[in-house]
Order: structure tokens, then sequence, then C-alpha cells
């Protein structure tokens, strides 16, 4: 199902929703902007007509109608309470790989923006409070810059593209964007969160790193490197420097 919401508050509620009736094996959100980006390719259409501020893509097995009934008792409930605008459910494998392509072709389309990169997470309880006040640190720092969000939301998972302006070079952008890097990830450390949900820490989130670790906690992952890698041969400079 592709449900249209009208703010990210009605995500979480129409989460708790669907995870009490149902066994989901997918919960996945991203907004308008990312709709348009996508359906700009020509490849997919709208899933319905009218545009909301927010999207959700769930999954679950339905083998019979049997579980279908309550799903559709789900969401008509969530329509009633105001938290779903629209909705389609898919009636075939070829309906439900179009659906999917609304979330998984966002990275590839957005590409041609060159955008500025970040997954990071939180409890999920925590998730609307957090994309509000990154939102308002970007549009405080860079009001002319479009913010796509996506990501895996049952597990607080959030991707956040920044995307660069036609009118501005790429390294003017990128050292625009890590201005307001140490505000993104003093509100991850506000929230309890994770510099860095999926695609590890590398070099790039290195300098970060305690945002979300304790001095104690580094100590000790720099002391297991340490056993299994005493020459430091293993991805040299990654995470954080031996000593």
């Amino acid at each position: 199902m592709v449900l249209g919401m009208p703010d990210f508050n009605s995500i979480m509620l129409v989460l708790a929703a669907f995870q009490a009736r149902l066994d989901l094996t997918a919960f996945e959100f991203f907004s308008e902007l990312a709709l348009q980006c996508v359906i700009a390719d020509g490849n997919v259409a709208r899933p319905f007509q009218d545009a909301t501020p927010f999207y959700v893509l769930l999954e679950f097995e339905a083998s019979s109608p049997v579980v279908e009934e309550p799903a559709m008792q789900v969401f008509e409930a969530c329509m009633e309470a105001g938290w779903v605008q629209n909705g389609v459910m898919s009636q075939s494998e070829t309906q439900a790989r179009q659906l999917w392509r609304l979330r998984e072709d966002i990275s590839a389309t957005i590409a041609k923006f060159a955008p500025y990169k970040n997954d990071i997470s939180v409890l999920i309880t925590h998730v609307p409070a957090f994309v509000v006040d990154i939102d308002a640190i970007v549009q405080a720092n860079y009001p002319d810059f479009d913010i796509v969000w996506f990501g895996h939301i049952g597990d607080g998972n959030l991707h956040l593209n920044i995307l660069k302006p036609a009118n501005l070079g790429k390294d003017e952008f990128l050292a625009k964007c890590q201005i307001v890097n140490r505000s993104v990830f003093e509100t991850v450390q506000k929230y309890d969160g994770s510099i860095s949900a999926e695609h590890g820490v590398g070099m790039t989130k290195k300098p970060y790193l305690g945002y979300t670790r304790s001095k104690e906690e580094i100590a000790y992952l720099q002391a297991i490197k340490q056993v299994f890698d005493p020459n430091n041969i293993i991805n040299p400079g990654k995470i954080f420097d031996l000593t």
C-alpha cells in the first residue's frame, strides 16, 4: 500500500495502527519532493491524483482475502481519523513493483542534483520532533535549499538529502553543507540518535563520532581493532585513528 499523509506526526500514528493488526514486512516514507523527482523521469506515475506532504509505503503478505480485510479496516479507520488523505493497494505483483519504485528510485533520480547526503537514526518516538528540528536548521541557514526526506521509518532510519541549487557550484555547495553539519549532529545527539544509520562512519563522519559514542565506547572500539588488526592494515584511518 502507498498512503498519502497530511503531516509527519500522522506517519507515526499510522505505523502504530497497522502494526497493531498486521505483521509488516516494510514501512518506508518519502516526501512530496522525493516523489516529484521520481515521477519527473517519466517512468513511474503518481499513486493517486492529489499530492500530499508525505507518503508511506507499507508492505505485508496477504496470501488470502482474510489478511486483506484487516488492512482495509485499518486504512479506513486512519482515513476517518484524518491521518491518511488517500491511498492505494496493489492488486498484482506488477503493480506492487511499480509502487516500490516510488521509493526505490529516489536515490537515482535525485543524483543529478548532486545532493549532500546524510543517513542518521533516532528512536522512532523521537522521529517527528527530530525531522522538524532538522528542517528548521537547514531553512534557517539555507532558505533556498530543498530537502528530500526518505527512509526506513519503521526503525528510525532517516535519509536527509539537501539538493544543490543549479546556480551554486558543487564545491561551494558542499562547503556550505559542512557548516550546518555540526548543528545536524548536535540534534542527533539531543535525541540520543546515531550519526550513521546504515552506511557506516568511514572518513566523512569520523570527526563527529563523539556525538553519538562516549570516549569510553570509542576506547573499547580502538582496543578491539588493536586485537584483530595490530598492524592497522584493515581500512586504516577509517572511523578513528589508533594511538
